[in-house]
């Protein structure tokens, strides 16, 4: 087979030079002397990241132990004003939520009137999913906090596409008679209605509402006055504009309804709100919560088996070229956040953009942040953030097309701005890594493709170009059910492709669908 040579396009260098909004030099701080190459590096690789996956807005901070060394913006956080963002932009930080409810849970239990290991029910009257446990155990708030209790991710009320703004005590008490998905503590089972009974929690034995609370005893003491868990003036009129976007190329701004499991997802914070947490944990919780709670947070909590899982109490936990590494992410409508910190160096980051879903951009930036600080404190090399350059539109004219090997599709299409592909029920960016090609968008950066004469090579598989048929006819029993479904902010599509009924949710996730019953289909 003949290899394809790929033409690399110079719009993306003019667009580099021309698409990054300048911020106020009087809204961002540092860089401190000793990471002024950390923050220049940084800058090429975030404007790049900015450019190539057209984020309107992206803020960073970098924390060393008590010092915010670097913080600023970058594009725009209302593009039709022309506002730039700042270190102080405000954004939704999503699931990042989840830690701050999680240490007002554990202030509590500090002062004993929570017992992280008693029955939910103890504290939330009337809380009664079905859960099925032959053995008798009940979810406990440890259950929850560390993604152990095996109930639904959504709650039936107040989930995350259910616009009517219900109040936390509806939104929980939805959850009566849902099933559990697996039992109790033999699995992690993510769920955003697992956060947000345990804000129902502090909320009823607190007699006070779950964001006055937070804001009270967690926020303002960690000196972060800026920061709510609900939406007010001021920080609405310094919230970066949010913007979805489409599996075939539409966007739209987001919508900004509250969400009726606020514990799990509605902080709103600046970079700088976020470093100031970080330092607090580096000062071992600061007076906020005591240094033997913050560590038991920090421990993997175990299953039945007593098998570490990659939760502590709130805290996702995994490592960064051997170091331990710790943090949560955040995807909330329009905003897409990583928080990551590594607790034995006491080097932090957090990133935050302001389009749906490019957890992948922000979490590798966040990597490549905290491996430029260690390369610092080190006096090692620099590493450099891998990156890919746009393709022509001859390159893309050429290599768009299926490609098929036995149990195995890969499409190459032209979209509306260059080639993608759909892998893993994804519709990705593909770029020109040299040579070759690499999937590197908001959703998705790797595999590698390698371009072949008719064929393309993905690892250790090749894949040969399909030429294009007409599909068959679709099933009779599927014509009453495919549609539109849902809210105009959040469509889901139910369509037939390669023979299968799959769904489109969220607006980019294909998901195919398992057929139960005549009548009846799950997702995977």
């Amino acid at each position: 087979m003949t290899r394809i040579s790929i033409n690399v396009s110079s719009a993306a260098v003019s667009l580099l030079v021309l698409g990054l909004g300048c911020a106020n030099p009087g809204d961002r701080l540092g860089p401190a002397p000793n990471y002024r190459r950390v923050a220049a590096a940084l800058e090429g690789a975030i404007a790049h990241e900015v450019v190539s996956k057209r984020l309107p807005a992206l803020s960073i901070v970098l924390v060393d132990d008590q010092e915010v060394v670097w913080a600023r913006g970058f594009g725009l956080a209302d593009p039709d004003a022309g506002v730039p963002a700042t270190a102080k932009t405000m954004y939704r930080v999503g699931s990042v939520s989840k830690l701050f409810t999680d240490i007002g849970i554990m202030q509590l239990v500090e002062r004993g009137e929570l017992d992280l290991d008693a029955p939910v029910r103890t504290y939330v009257r009337g809380f009664r999913p079905e859960t099925g446990d032959a053995t008798g155990k009940e979810i406990t708030l440890r259950h929850l906090m560390s993604h152990m209790a095996g109930i639904v991710r959504e709650p039936p009320v107040g989930h995350y596409f259910d616009d009517t703004e219900p109040s936390l005590e509806a939104t929980v008490k939805s959850l009566n008679g849902t099933g559990q998905v697996f039992p109790i503590q033999t699995r992690t089972k993510y769920s955003n209605a697992g956060i947000a009974v345990a804000g129902y929690t502090l909320e009823s034995t607190q007699n006070e509402s779950f964001a006055g609370y937070l804001k009270r005893s967690v926020l303002d003491p960690m000196g972060m006055q800026d920061c709510a868990f609900e939406l007010t003036d001021e920080i609405d009129r310094r919230l970066a504009k949010a913007y979805m976007w489409t599996w075939d190329g539409r966007e739209f701004e987001a919508p900004k309804f509250q969400l009726g499991m606020s514990p799990a997802g509605s902080l709103y914070a600046s970079v700088v709100d976020l470093g100031q947490f970080m330092k607090v944990l580096f000062r071992d919780g600061a007076g906020v919560v005591r240094p033997d709670t913050l560590r038991q947070m920090m421990t993997p909590q175990p299953d039945a088996q007593g098998n570490p899982s990659r939760f502590g109490i709130g805290f996702s936990i995994g490592s960064l070229d051997g170091h331990k590494r710790l943090g949560h992410g955040g995807a909330v409508y329009g905003f897409a956040t990583e928080l990551a910190f590594l607790p034995e160096e006491k080097l932090g980051v957090a990133v935050v953009t302001s389009v749906d879903a490019a957890n992948t951009v922000t979490s590798r930036l966040a990597n490549h942040a905290l491996r430029l600080m260690l390369a610092s404190r080190s006096g090692e090399g620099f590493p450099a953030l891998e990156t890919t350059s746009e393709l022509s539109r001859d390159v893309t004219r050429r290599v768009a097309g299926r490609y098929g090997a036995p149990g195995r599709t890969v499409d190459l299409i032209r979209g509306p701005r260059g080639l993608e592909s759909v892998i893993l029920g994804r519709r990705v960016a593909v770029r020109a890594d040299g040579a070759d090609l690499m999937v590197d968008g908001r959703l998705g950066f790797s595999p590698k493709i390698e371009v072949l004469d008719d064929a393309i090579r993905i690892g250790n598989s090749t894949l040969e170009r399909w030429n294009e048929t007409r599909p068959a006819p679709v099933r009779e029993e599927w014509k009453g059910l495919i549609g539109e479904y849902g809210w105009d902010h959040n469509v889901l599509y139910i369509h037939e492709r390669d023979g299968h009924l799959v769904a489109l949710i969220e607006w980019f996730f294909l998901d195919q669908l398992q057929q139960l019953s005549r009548d009846e289909y799950a997702f995977p």
